[in-house]
């Protein structure tokens, strides 16, 4: 579910305002705010409307823990045990994009986000006809990759990422 928060503010009010939802970010007790301690997403839009600022704050539903566990009784186990397809899926892609952005930018990526698309690549391989051809040599790069990662090898590691991100454009194309 998402909130919203719109409101017509001066210039000058809008240092005030920031403040505001910085503090309402960190401390969720904030007066006329939304608590964001937990959103998944944050959108925040401000224009200049014949001099008055128009300020529209968005935010997602907070993180469900049920988007996390695997264990509770809300649908999102299949029968053979394996979270459903697509919440997988969407967990790879998440922590994908923030390990290809962080080699892309010359950073290391966080350790957390490295270590869930392993044990999530891991699991993909198990669904059969998704892509079942590609899956041994899927299976061999997710190998290589969590080697890199264990010797701090980045060079190995963002290569490895690289081959991943053909792979996946590739198996995409053919399956999905």
């Amino acid at each position: 579910m998402a909130e919203k928060l719109i409101r017509t503010i001066t210039r000058g009010e809008l240092p005030n305002f920031l403040r505001d939802l910085a503090d309402a970010c960190e401390n969720a007790s904030v007066q006329d705010f939304p608590d964001c301690t937990n959103a998944k997403k944050i959108r925040l839009s401000v224009k200049d409307e014949y001099g008055q600022l128009t300020v529209k704050l968005k935010m997602s539903a907070h993180i469900d823990e049920c988007e996390l566990c695997e264990d509770c009784e809300c649908g999102g186990i299949r029968p053979d045990g394996l979270p459903r397809y697509k919440r997988l899926k969407k967990r790879m892609a998440t922590s994908f994009k923030v390990i290809f952005k962080a080699l892309h930018q010359q950073t290391v990526p966080p350790e957390e986000a490295v270590l869930d698309f392993i044990a999530d690549s891991r699991l993909m391989t198990k669904y059969p006809g998704k892509g079942d051809p590609l899956y041994a040599e899927y299976d061999k790069l997710t190998d290589i990759l969590e080697e890199a990662w264990h010797t701090k090898d980045l060079q190995k590691f963002h290569e490895t990422v690289d081959a991943l991100n053909h792979m996946k454009t590739e198996c995409h194309h053919k399956y999905k």
